[in-house]
């Protein structure tokens, strides 16, 4: 039974310009904490759906990962969903949702639907440690995109 991850946040930037920036890959080096470290990406560009993206991460420096992703859905400017092909879960689907709030900002809703190994223990895991993990990444990630908002807003 898989688990269930949401954060939400209010951004200062469209959902139009929040779209391109999350379709854009290259934009994982803005938001990774500090303590988890890309080592090489591979793609063949921004969000399409079916297309591709493979990272090679050192996590807290030293725990070497190794993903597969695809997009699995591309709707501008409102939805992103990638999803794991192969890496250190059983599944992992990650759903970024762009809602337009006022006339210059939105709000980002990510939910990562994920399951850690497929026994009672791998369900422990994810309820546990996963979970504090995907909480404290995304607060990270969630500050390191306002700023990014902040910085690239639309003039009004």
């Amino acid at each position: 039974m898989p688990s269930i991850f949401r954060a939400s946040t209010s951004l200062s930037a469209s959902a139009q310009t929040m779209f391109a920036f999350h379709s854009d890959p290259n934009n994982l080096r803005e938001v990774m904490p500090p303590t988890l470290k890309l080592v090489s990406m591979k793609t063949d560009g921004p969000a399409k759906e079916g297309r591709l993206i493979e990272l090679h991460c050192r996590d807290w420096w030293v725990i070497p990962m190794h993903w597969t992703c695809r997009w699995k859905t591309v709707q501008p400017p409102g939805l992103l969903v990638d999803e794991i092909v192969s890496g250190p879960f059983a599944l992992f689907v990650h759903e970024h949702r762009f809602e337009t709030q006022g006339s210059q900002g939105c709000v980002m809703h990510d939910t990562v639907t994920y399951q850690w190994g497929r026994s009672w223990w791998g369900r422990l895991v994810s309820e546990t440690g996963v979970k504090i993990y995907l909480t404290l990444l995304f607060k990270y990630r969630h500050y390191r995109t306002r700023g990014w908002a902040l910085r690239n807003q639309s003039p009004i």
